[in-house]
């Protein structure tokens, strides 16, 4: 069944695709590549046990002075004590950072007392000089390290203290919109901004998610099998497809809007986007459309 989309929810998608959230790797190159994002975009910047948080907070610093709304992800894994926590605090708040992506990490032991990142938001939301905003990660596909029950019990106590959710990298919008209901069900407020990959080799992208333990949307980027299907399948994938199926959500639907995945593939995705939004303004590629039905006047007199 079509989704209808109200007048309303049209210029919202213009929005969330105008303005999408931009995750960026701190690696070499990257003060190049940032250069190919909209002025004054929202930018993430991942943290990583090889490179540590210094590597991520530095990125940061230099993303802001140029003018970017930065978002860096601090791993609780990472973090050593409630000093080392004050001191990295400090520092956003000295560069102008007034969000903080907290996620567990991907450190085989932790460095101190934070198992993980709910304890590591718990201890941020306590603080009485801290970024503004807190923002914390949503699995659709499950966890590789966690089973369903636990992972729904830590997102319902990260929920108590965040300000907002963003979900694991999909390939299928029906994965994230059925786990979006669910939640929506079990009373989460929190808006939910959509992962979704950028412009990139097929191949490549795979080889990411299987890294990352993704589960059957990753179905989409080998679908086609065989030595005819895979002379017909692009080289480089587009998630048109997906796209088209979050848009519908945007607003009422529980999207809040995106976060685009690019690993530092900026360029071809940035333009992707634009021709998205463009596309939109000109009212093709859109749902059918309707408008909301006028509300009940009100008693006379």
């Amino acid at each position: 069944m079509q989704r209808l989309v109200t007048v309303e929810a049209v210029g919202r998608i213009r929005e969330v695709l105008a303005a999408p959230r931009y995750e960026l790797l701190p690696l070499k190159g990257m003060q190049e590549v940032a250069r190919h994002l909209p002025a004054g975009a929202v930018v993430t910047v991942t943290c990583s046990p090889r490179h540590g948080l210094e590597r991520t907070l530095e990125a940061a610093e230099w993303l802001a002075v140029a003018g970017f709304q930065v978002v860096p992800h601090i791993a609780a894994r990472l973090v050593r004590d409630p000093a080392h926590l004050r001191r990295l605090v400090a520092r956003m708040l000295a560069a102008g950072i007034d969000d903080c992506f907290v996620v567990g990490g991907d450190a085989e032991r932790p460095a101190g007392e934070y198992a993980g990142g709910a304890e590591l938001l718990e201890a941020m939301a306590a603080m009485s000089s801290r970024p503004s905003r807190l923002g914390v990660p949503a699995y659709p596909e499950g966890h590789h390290r966690l089973d369903d029950a636990t992972l729904q019990r830590v997102l319902d106590a990260k929920a108590a203290l965040a300000d907002y959710a963003v979900t694991q990298m999909c390939f299928e919008a029906s994965t994230v919109l059925a786990w979006l209901e669910r939640q929506r069900r079990s009373g989460m407020t929190l808006p939910v901004y959509a992962g979704i990959p950028g412009v990139l080799e097929r191949t490549r992208l795979l080889s990411v998610a299987m890294r990352l333990g993704l589960g059957t949307s990753t179905r989409v980027l080998s679908r086609r099998t065989g030595l005819v299907g895979r002379l017909l399948q692009p080289a480089v994938y587009r998630p048109d497809d997906l796209l088209q199926g979050l848009l519908p959500a945007v607003g009422d639907g529980g999207i809040a809007g995106l976060h685009v995945y690019s690993f530092n593939q900026v360029g071809a995705t940035r333009a992707w986007l634009d021709a998205h939004h463009a596309a939109h303004c000109r009212g093709l590629g859109l749902a059918t459309l309707a408008t909301p039905e006028p509300a009940p006047a009100g008693p006379p007199g």
